[in-house]
């Protein structure tokens, strides 16, 4: 989700010892091209039966078939324009002929390891009961149900922890998480018996369900030769960033929520954008970094960001900015080829509601197909079971 609840307080207690955190594995030789596997290491395995226990959003009776075996990926890419290696999660269903690949971008969690970065990376998971929601839900459900899922941790997280996340920075998340579904189609050709014919599948909750619409709209301009994005579905994603980002910072005077990290998003996309301005022409108070973009000394967007900045970002003066948005927002401007799934509670107090409108009016107007979920009443956390029941059945009958 968005935002966990962590109180900003809580945060700043840490914040000394989590802004030098991190940790360290020795350097494993990788191959020179992006995409290439460096390592496979086996995670885990598990029956239907126990993928069902595993699973606490909805009845996993309902969607298990298989018996999935699991496998931590990693892969060469690249970090704002320099090698690196990251990893993710790819599970693979027993007893399938022909593989259906999905990949699923998991949402916010901060990146610190005191604050439990590791136990939701997805490539750490070893089929523990209690840990990482997301795979044991969407991963472990999904998989069993037949799909091979791939789910990247991010830069920023895993064996990347302690590097600054492009948080909400759609192009520079994309990279890595291309790099990875790369990865994972090498191993369906030469680490499985499946039949690939590039057909691709992809899901996404809140920051990634962004991802997920945004990886859609670039894999289809830029790897068509790679893949064949037969469908996407996407929960409760700030689709029309540009909306979102306005909305949040005119809020003068008002006590925004999600202030810690839509202060992160700010950071982000300065930083790798080809924006790059320095933080003290942005914010009220020193950022050197991602953790300190996070501890805000307000939930008030006049007390946290310059007022200068703010005033010329709102009233369009400032049109390097709003270039900049306009691009990370993915709502419209595209024609989706493969289905468009949007799901929302229209009631979500995290990221509001008209992000799905405005990406449903948009994938019409562009001539594109697509569905939309609205869960009455429900809120950012609260409809996860539908999602994941509901992209099932879409995406099945896509196959």
């Amino acid at each position: 989700m968005l935002f966990r609840g962590i109180p900003v307080g809580f945060i700043g207690l840490l914040i000394l010892i989590v802004v030098y955190s991190c940790t360290s594995e020795e350097a494993i030789l990788a191959p020179e091209d992006r995409g290439g596997i460096v390592e496979i290491l086996e995670r885990g395995s598990l029956n239907k039966d126990e993928v069902v226990s595993r699973m606490n959003e909805l009845d996993g009776s309902t969607l298990a078939k298989y018996d999935v075996d699991f496998f931590a990926l990693t892969y060469r890419t690249q970090y704002m324009g320099k090698p690196i290696d990251s990893r993710g999660l790819i599970i693979v269903p027993k007893g399938v002929e022909i593989a259906n690949l999905l990949m699923y971008t998991h949402g916010t969690e901060l990146p610190s390891e005191i604050l439990g970065a590791n136990d939701i990376s997805p490539s750490n998971y070893k089929g523990e009961i209690d840990k990482n929601r997301d795979v044991r839900n969407m991963g472990l459900g999904w998989a069993s149900a037949g799909f091979v899922v791939f789910m990247p941790d991010y830069i920023g997280y895993g064996i990347t922890i302690g590097t600054d996340h492009p948080y909400m920075y759609m192009e520079e998340m994309f990279v890595s998480n291309m790099d990875g579904l790369l990865a994972a189609k090498e191993f369906i050709l030469n680490k499985t018996d499946m039949i690939y014919d590039n057909r691709l599948f992809l899901a996404g909750w809140s920051q990634g369900g962004a991802a997920s619409l945004s990886t859609h709209r670039f894999v289809q301009e830029q790897y068509p030769a790679e893949f064949n994005v037969l469908g996407s579905s996407h929960l409760a994603g700030p689709h029309n960033f540009e909306r979102f980002h306005n909305d949040k910072m005119g809020r003068a005077g008002e006590e925004v929520l999600i202030m810690p990290i839509f202060s992160w998003a700010v950071y982000s996309i300065n930083k790798f954008s080809e924006l790059k301005r320095p933080t003290d022409q942005l914010y009220n108070y020193p950022v050197f970094d991602q953790m300190s973009s996070i501890l805000t000394p307000s939930s008030d967007p006049a007390l946290v960001f310059k007022s200068h900045f703010r005033t010329n970002v709102l009233n369009g003066n400032d049109s390097a900015y709003q270039t900049v948005l306009r691009r990370n927002s993915n709502h419209e401007g595209w024609r989706p080829v493969g289905k468009v799934i949007l799901h929302h509670g229209d009631d979500d107090q995290i990221v509001p509601y008209y992000n799905s409108e405005d990406a449903r009016n948009g994938i019409l107007e562009a001539g594109g197909e697509v569905e939309f979920y609205t869960y009455p009443g429900g809120g950012h956390t609260s409809e996860l079971g539908n999602f994941i029941l509901n992209t099932t059945n879409e995406f099945n009958l896509l196959k």
